[in-house]
């Protein structure tokens, strides 16, 4: 029998201090259990917590039934407990062998009288406490009454300990949510600096793409020759017109200054005259470029662009190395050109666009066709006018006033030294292939007039391959260029060496292989020409 009054009370008190200090049901039905067990010393003392489906699961026990079932152990719908469950009331029971709803589970434990008290939470079944002892007629109303006290403490506790879980997991949630909607505005933050720097980047491209400005306006092109003069005469007859034009030369030779001078005398000279290259981009790159695309059309469009097209809107659009551009583009182009509308990347909207097409390429486009690397329906539509550039090898007269308009205008800026020419350096450049046309005469004078050490550019300043003589490709053979009969032998010689050297680009070796000396022989001869400051530049083997 329980001790009565003084020692239950202190029970409470004590209990009712212990549930205060736990938030947690981690540890609770030991804690209780613990000190229960320690008070009062029961031949079984038991707590279970209830599902909703009425299965009952052993939390914390102490006494008689440790040696055969362990917390985790489950019953549903039976015996005391399972009448607790059913109908939410305390079940006084002091003489299991008369009281049906009593179930020993087939264990050998020696049970005479059971209390089991139901914790209500939210009106709803939470736990069972179920205290049994050995001697009948052991548990009286008192005893009734504490563990019902303990019961109503414990589903106070129950209801704190189910609050401070939610809180503790809406922190959780929060603090998660904080940590993802930081990440998130890190990552926008990142896009937005990433944009900003492709749009600073994409108008620095635009403004060098869209020229209004003065200079170079009037497409002005040099040269005097009769093969240019034909091109401009042809270039200012159709310019006026609409009619797309394809642009046919060599690299270097001026084409794109060619397709200035049709847009800056056409009545389009007011509206903007863009270029791209259409081999410096990969496909995916190059249609966006031209078309445009919508905000969201594939990752990192996270801004609305405007192609080319659009941005060439009633003015001229110059498509340089059109001959690189993929099938894929070339059919949406040839779209363009038949329906004079766009549509962006990922758009659904057609956009109606003026804009006149000059192409250019150093292929021949014939031969692609040909070969299925172009289509011929586009072709046709890009040729309605073909303007051939011809090559400066092939207007050699042009080669003069070209390096005079290089020595007044410098691509570099910074102050000009030089001030002359050697007339001499004309006859020399006259006699040079130029395979890089225009452009490379362009950089050899720039070089020139940066490295040259006097005021005035003489042949010893002329870059060594420009001044070797021409050489046949197997090595044999003399032009009428190689050889004059006012030479003495060593000029003679000297020029002989000077092509062997050509020959072999410079290598030191294979030269003197080739003139039947020794390399320390090669070396005395070229410091006896001369030739040793001359050939800075080659390989030195």
């Amino acid at each position: 029998m329980l001790p009565k009054s003084s020692a239950q009370l202190r029970l409470l008190n004590e209990l009712s201090i212990k549930l205060q200090s736990l938030v947690s049901t981690e540890n609770l039905w030991e804690e209780i259990v613990t000190v229960v067990q320690n008070k009062f010393h029961y031949h079984s003392f038991s707590i279970w917590s209830v599902a909703l489906d009425g299965t009952a699961t052993l939390r914390a026990q102490s006494g008689a039934y440790n040696k055969y079932i362990q917390p985790g152990f489950t019953i549903k719908n039976e015996g005391i407990v399972g009448t607790v469950i059913r109908t939410k009331r305390a079940y006084v029971c002091n003489d299991v062998t008369r009281d049906p709803s009593f179930t020993n589970l087939s264990l050998p434990v020696e049970t005479k009288s059971q209390l089991s008290i139901p914790v209500i939470v939210d009106g709803a079944i939470a736990a069972v406490l179920t205290v049994e002892s050995s001697t009948t007629s052991a548990f009286d109303d008192e005893d009734k009454v504490t563990f019902e006290s303990l019961g109503a403490q414990l589903s106070v506790m129950l209801v704190n300990s189910k609050l401070y879980n939610e809180i503790k997991s809406f922190n959780k949630r929060l603090q998660q949510t904080v940590e993802e909607r930081t990440l998130e505005l890190r990552n926008a933050s990142a896009r937005i600096l990433e944009q900003q720097r492709l749009l600073q980047k994409e108008n620095k491209v635009l403004k060098s793409l869209v020229t209004n400005d003065k200079k170079g306006e009037d497409g002005n092109i040099i040269g005097s020759s009769q093969a240019m003069q034909n091109v401009v005469n042809m270039v200012d007859k159709i310019a006026p017109t609409n009619a797309t034009v394809l642009i046919q030369g060599e690299s270097g030779t001026g084409k794109e200054l060619v397709a200035r001078r049709l847009h800056f005398k056409s009545e389009r000279n007011e509206k903007p005259y863009v270029t791209i290259n259409c081999g410096a981009l990969q496909e995916t790159l190059l249609e966006s470029e031209l078309f445009g695309h919508e905000k969201g059309a594939f990752t990192g469009a996270v801004v609305q662009k405007m192609g080319l097209v659009e941005t060439a809107d009633g003015g001229t659009l110059f498509l340089d190395e059109i001959g690189e551009m993929s099938l894929g583009i070339q059919a949406k182009l040839l779209r363009f050109l038949q329906e004079g509308e766009i549509y962006r990347i990922g758009g659904k909207k057609p956009l109606r666009v003026d804009v006149r097409i000059i192409s250019a390429t150093n292929r021949d486009l014939e031969k692609e066709v040909k070969e299925g690397r172009f289509r011929e329906d586009l072709f046709y539509r890009l040729n309605t006018i073909t303007l051939r550039v011809p090559p400066l090898r092939k207007r050699k007269e042009d080669i003069r006033p070209l390096v005079d308009f290089f020595m007044k205008n410098s691509k570099f800026g910074g102050p000009v030294t030089i001030k002359r020419v050697d007339p001499k350096v004309y006859d020399l450049l006259n006699n040079y292939e130029w395979p890089g046309n225009i452009r490379e005469l362009q950089n050899t004078i720039e070089r020139l007039k940066i490295l040259a050490e006097n005021s005035e550019i003489r042949i010893d300043d002329i870059p060594f391959n420009i001044r070797m003589p021409k050489t046949r490709a197997d090595g044999g053979g003399h032009s009428s260029s190689e050889f004059n009969v006012d030479m003495s032998l060593d000029e003679l010689e000297r020029h002989h060496i000077l092509r062997i050297l050509a020959f072999h680009h410079g290598n030191k070796t294979k030269s003197a292989t080739t003139l039947g000396v020794t390399i320390k022989t090669l070396y005395n001869k070229l410091h006896r020409y001369g030739l040793i400051k001359e050939m800075g530049g080659i390989n030195p083997q």
